[in-house]
């Protein structure tokens, strides 16, 4: 399951992790923000993210815009947790908390098949979630899948141009934060303005995963499977689905029992977690992480690199109205705007 997350970073700077080659064009794009949620709850950064919270998530620009091509993205803000079409009345009354879908039933319940069906797919991005060991109180892990940003210099305020710069030399092909995937509904029937509201996909525990939980989120690892999840124009549901399974390749330590209540809520939350003999709290050091990696792994220090990230060449737009790229660096009221809602 995923009850938990961290995103300390700022929208811009997610945005600009989340730059991608568009599958289509094969232009290099930095998607626009959309605050979905700018009259109900603005997304905040937050090292401890809970249910009910706003989150950040990539979807695909057509949802937004019928004149957009499905393979374009926009980064976006929406409720976690899932506020289905059908609910009238106030967003106080849906009592159900839905922050988790899972994958083996997605296409028996109604509340998750019908958005499933009409596309309506998103990533949830995060730095990592957390779980609690079962059987063993007050243990929380973080895990994650890329470098831990924590380590940057100047962290929450990163070099995005360098971790891009290292991505794009090692040919990984991957998004530089947690992908999770999910799907979204939109509530035309509340009080306030359409409600956009996302779940996160989940599967059985990988190998890795079973040291602290039975159930993890269904984790995009490439900006194929990204494409492929967001893209509902070309990829339909049966294509889909499949990209939905466990994955071991994660990496995850103890952090501070204090993570347990939603108040607490810094950068330390992130932190590796140490503890004397007598169980006394001892000051953060990354030099210990390697202790902490149930993978077993080694944790390396990241290294600079001085290569710079290729740009592609941008082909013109031939549709008479405004492009993605017109807007991509408005501010976010003129960019919300363009949008239906």
């Amino acid at each position: 399951m995923c009850g938990r997350f961290a995103c300390g970073l700022a929208p811009d700077v997610v945005r600009r992790l989340s730059t991608y080659m568009n599958s289509q064009t094969q232009e290099t794009i930095l998607p626009p923000y959309i605050d979905l949620m700018s009259s109900i709850q603005p997304f905040r950064t937050s090292w401890n993210l809970p249910p009910t919270s706003t989150c950040l998530c990539l979807i695909s620009a057509k949802h937004l815009d019928e004149t957009e091509d499905s393979a374009t993205r926009v980064l976006c803000s929406m409720r976690w947790s899932l506020v289905p079409h059908y609910h009238k009345g106030s967003l106080n009354e849906y009592k159900p908390i839905l922050n988790n879908c899972r994958v083996e039933t997605i296409e028996e319940k109604p509340t998750f098949n019908v958005p499933l069906k009409n596309g309506r797919r998103c990533v949830i991005l995060a730095e990592g979630f957390y779980e609690w060991k079962q059987n063993v109180p007050k243990t929380p892990y973080f895990i994650y899948e890329t470098e831990p940003l924590i380590n940057e210099k100047h962290y929450p305020n990163i070099d995005t141009d360098k971790i891009l710069e290292k991505i794009d030399k090692d040919n990984q092909g991957k998004l530089p934060l947690l992908a999770m995937a999910g799907i979204f509904d939109i509530n035309r029937n509340c009080e306030t303005d359409p409600l956009y509201s996302c779940t996160v996909c989940t599967v059985d525990a990988s190998e890795t995963m079973l040291n602290v939980h039975v159930r993890m989120p269904a984790i995009l690892t490439t900006q194929q499977e990204i494409d492929q999840w967001l893209d509902f124009g070309r990829y339909d549901t049966e294509k889909v689905l499949p990209l939905l399974v466990s994955h071991n390749d994660i990496q995850m330590y103890r952090v501070t029992p204090s993570v347990g209540s939603t108040k607490t809520n810094d950068m330390n939350n992130i932190r590796p977690f140490i503890a004397d003999q007598n169980n006394k709290t001892i000051s953060p050091n990354r030099n210990t992480l390697d202790s902490f990696i149930i993978k077993g792994k080694s944790f390396e220090e990241p290294t600079s690199k001085n290569d710079n990230i290729k740009k592609t060449k941008k082909t013109p737009t031939k549709r008479g109205q405004s492009s993605i790229e017109d807007y991509m660096f408005k501010d976010t009221k003129s960019s919300r705007k363009r949008f239906k809602k």
